[in-house]
């Protein structure tokens, strides 16, 4: 077990989060493909937070494939999810009727979709990405960019390519050479 998991605050699993459970296409996973192993559950508290994370992890033990466990930094606000599913259902009526169909084939989809849309969300954390290779900003380069800004570390873990760093949100032009995801997800397990 890699990831956040272990040093993930409790904060970061209250309030409505996505958990997911995926094989990234980097990994053999394929886009659109049935066969892709990719679960994602809305959790509501802490209770059922870990009980959908302890869920994945028994998946992820057994599985044959490579599979990753993320959460969303920010919690969502369930009706901002609600209205942008209804502004999305009222635009359904102007689509084909294959496409329209599909739509409510996949409806708990469709919503996930919604609630993970960065205005839906409750909390403003970032992430920030860094990838360790000749392309990208190294680690010290953007630490210490984040130190001269005063930028509040939560937390810092290594991924399978670098590091994450989660912060509080700031001025994101203050930090140039950093990959900001100012929604992204948590890497728990991998």
């Amino acid at each position: 077990m890699k990831g956040a998991e272990k040093i993930l605050p409790e904060n970061f699993k209250e309030g409505i989060r996505m958990i997911m459970l995926t094989q990234r296409s980097k990994e053999g996973g394929k886009s659109h493909n049935s066969d892709r192993v990719s679960k994602r559950k809305l959790s509501f508290n802490k209770e059922e937070f870990e009980k959908i994370y302890n869920e994945y992890k028994n998946i992820k033990s057994t599985a044959k494939v490579p599979l990753r466990i993320y959460s969303s930094i920010n919690s969502r606000n369930i009706e901002k999810g609600i209205l942008q599913f209804k502004r999305l259902q009222l635009e359904t009526d102007y689509w084909d009727i294959e496409s329209k169909h599909r739509f409510y084939m996949d409806i708990k989809n469709r919503f996930m979709s919604c609630i993970m849309k960065p205005k839906c969300k409750e909390t403003s954390y970032f992430v920030i990405d860094i990838d360790e290779n000749e392309n990208e900003p190294q680690l010290e380069e953007v630490m210490k960019e984040l130190k001269d800004q005063n930028v509040k570390i939560i937390m810092q873990y290594k991924t399978p390519n670098g590091t994450h760093i989660i912060t509080y949100p700031y001025n994101p032009n203050n930090t140039p050479s950093a990959n900001i995801k100012k929604d992204g997800l948590l890497l728990l397990n991998y």
